[in-house]
């Protein structure tokens, strides 16, 4: 064979190779149903609490989503990503203005809504983003929504209204299949059939027939998350105590490592206790972190029968405990010598009260408490971990834990979270040095050895 000859046969050969190997390739792909997200956020794959949810869609599944002329894509992307994930899934995309009679029949009135169908029940929410999309689905599998009571009468943050309320976390928990209500424990008792009775950061202490409305709820199985400020309010405490916790009446600040921007009271929260559902669930761990604007520290106390309690947070080594929040909040410099504590400081614990198993299918009641409410207000909720820490919160004391990990981070009103910068005093300095006096002076230097060269020149 000539050395032309060989040399077409060597190509025809590589190409068929080639040919074969991109057949080979492209099989694979048609067979293999997989997917890497590269993107910093995880913005194309769904959040670990919405697969575990998934997970309980045991049945066929129906999602008709209604979209304007030219958006089709949008929905299209999030939804087909609750189709792969389970089998039981499947949907459809109309155009509503083609489509009027249709959407019609099933309850949709606007764009941007989906129409979810599951045993016989339906629920319309809307399309987009997951975390509605979600709580949709949620809605019809669970087949009632949950019951979320805010106390009210002493000063407590309202779910809704300005910076310091509670409006996001109330929306994110309607997301999640819970209908709040606010309601005065003078009046009576805690309503029947709540889920979850939330004290959100009260500025007066609550009566004695309230703490025992609370204390009788915990016993008959019921779930508490308290969220409590610097503030004196020693009937809680009281209740707490008998219960083994420990509330101080002191402030959290950490002067030297900081939420870049804050006055230094702010507590960053960074050692979660392991293997619990709050703070490290199997659906994600808060492994960001957490701020806490302004914190007391909440322990174990006593070990009290009946009572399994445990502290599952605490802040970084760096902050102090101030044992009079006044010092705090005019600034003084904690110091051993006026009877402030360094570091780490605990700031949460979870308990469950009673025995249960007492024959009448009672669950043990479960309570959570957090030294500060402001990191679940609006001005805080996106800040770090802080939403999943007051979400996880609400969804064990619901009895929910298995849904309780990484939510969506993506929000309505911006494109991104919030991504603080969390700095010490030092690295604050290093990099205000860098940027302000060091990158001009390299700058006027370079200026200057330009300068003079051109004159000698």
């Amino acid at each position: 064979m000539s050395r032309g000859a060989r040399g077409w046969t060597e190509l025809a050969a590589q190409v068929l190779l080639l040919l074969v190997g991109l057949g080979g390739v492209q099989v694979a792909a048609e067979r293999t149903n997989r997917r890497f997200d590269l993107t910093p956020g995880r913005e194309l794959s769904l959040a670990p609490v919405t697969r575990k949810l998934l997970a309980d869609v045991t049945a066929p599944l129906h999602v008709t989503v209604f979209f304007r002329r030219g958006t089709r894509q949008r929905y299209a992307d999030l939804v087909r990503l609750f189709a792969d994930a389970n089998p039981h899934i499947d949907f459809e995309l109309l155009d509503l203005d083609r489509f009027p009679e249709r959407a019609r029949s099933l309850g949709v009135s606007s764009y941007g809504r989906a129409a979810i169908e599951y045993a016989g029940r339906r629920a319309v929410v809307l399309a987009a983003p997951e975390e509605e999309l979600a709580g949709g689905i949620r809605r019809v599998v669970q087949g009632r929504s949950r019951r979320l009571v805010f106390t009210t009468g002493h000063g407590e943050r309202p779910p809704g209204g300005g910076a310091e309320g509670y409006g996001r976390l109330a929306a994110a928990l309607a997301a999640e299949n819970y209908a709040a209500e606010v309601v005065s424990l003078v009046d009576g008792p805690v309503p029947d059939r709540a889920d979850v009775l939330l004290v959100a950061g009260p500025r007066h202490d609550f009566l004695l027939p309230e703490l025992d409305a609370v204390a009788g709820y915990l016993r008959a199985g019921g779930g508490v998350v308290m969220l409590l400020d610097p503030a004196p309010l020693p009937n809680l405490a009281r209740l707490l105590a008998s219960m083994g916790i420990r509330l101080g009446d002191d402030m959290i600040v950490d002067r030297e490592r900081r939420v870049l921007g804050t006055d230094g009271l702010a507590a960053v929260v960074e050692l979660f206790k392991r293997g619990n559902p709050v703070t490290d669930p199997d659906a994600g761990a808060i492994d960001t972190g957490a701020v806490l604007p302004s914190a007391r520290t909440v322990d174990v106390g006593a070990e009290v029968t009946g009572i399994d309690a445990q502290t599952i947070a605490r802040t970084a080594p760096s902050a102090w405990t101030e044992r009079d929040p006044a010092r705090a909040r005019r600034g003084e410099e904690p110091s051993a010598a006026a009877g402030d504590t360094p570091g780490p400081a605990p700031v949460l614990v979870m308990a469950e009260v009673g025995h249960g198993g007492d024959g009448a299918g009672r669950r043990r009641g479960r309570l959570v408490v957090a030294g500060d409410a402001d990191f679940a207000s609006d001005a805080y909720l996106d800040l770090l971990g802080n939403r999943d820490l007051a979400l996880n919160a609400v969804a064990w004391v619901a009895g929910e834990e298995a849904l309780a990990g990484e939510r969506p981070k993506r929000l309505p009103e911006v494109e991104r979270p919030l991504s603080p910068l969390v700095l010490t005093t030092r690295d604050a300095r290093a990099i205000f040095v860098a940027g302000a006096v060091v990158e001009p002076g390299l700058v006027l230097v370079a200026g200057l050895v330009i300068a003079v060269r051109r004159r000698r020149g």
